[in-house]
């Protein structure tokens, strides 16, 4: 399975669409997570999309829900924008929620920078902000086992 992880597209719905165009062009994609400030980002682009799991950010003003989980080819992802982790400090936080709900990868937005460390065996991940052309990607294989890359346009 092949996942798309966009963050902080601020609707920059161009930028957004070449994202995907690339990602696209370099294989299927199977789903789409979005974490965040940009909410609506995705279906302002007016094209069919594969799956798309998403929360709210910060900058999501009457949208509520900045917390999810996921289950993914057998991998328990937690989902967030990370502001109310409080993640500009550290993911420490992230972390704490990621073992309580026994998730194999925790992954959030909103310090606009690209981010991808293995802590007590859970992959911490952040895209990066969409409107710098930053995105990830998550192979997940059968068996749950998670692949991570970080891309930019």
């Amino acid at each position: 399975m092949r996942v798309i992880v966009l963050s902080d597209s601020h609707g920059f719905t161009g930028r957004l669409s070449s994202i995907l165009t690339v990602a696209e062009d370099q294989g299927p994609i199977d789903a789409i997570i979005h974490l965040g400030d940009g909410y609506y980002d995705l279906s302002d682009l007016g094209v069919p999309l594969p799956p798309v799991y998403q929360v709210a950010g910060n900058c999501d003003h009457f949208v509520s829900g900045t917390v999810d989980y996921v289950t993914l080819s057998g991998a328990k992802i937690l989902l967030t924008h990370g502001h109310r982790q409080h993640v500009k400090d550290g993911s420490d936080d992230l972390l704490s929620l990621a073992i309580e709900e026994k998730c194999h990868a925790a992954l959030y937005g909103h310090t606009h920078c690209q981010k991808m460390e293995w802590r007590n065996g859970i992959l911490i991940l952040n895209p990066g902000a969409v409107t710098d052309g930053k995105y990830g990607i998550l192979n997940i294989n059968r068996l749950g086992g998670i692949f991570p890359v970080l891309s930019t346009l």
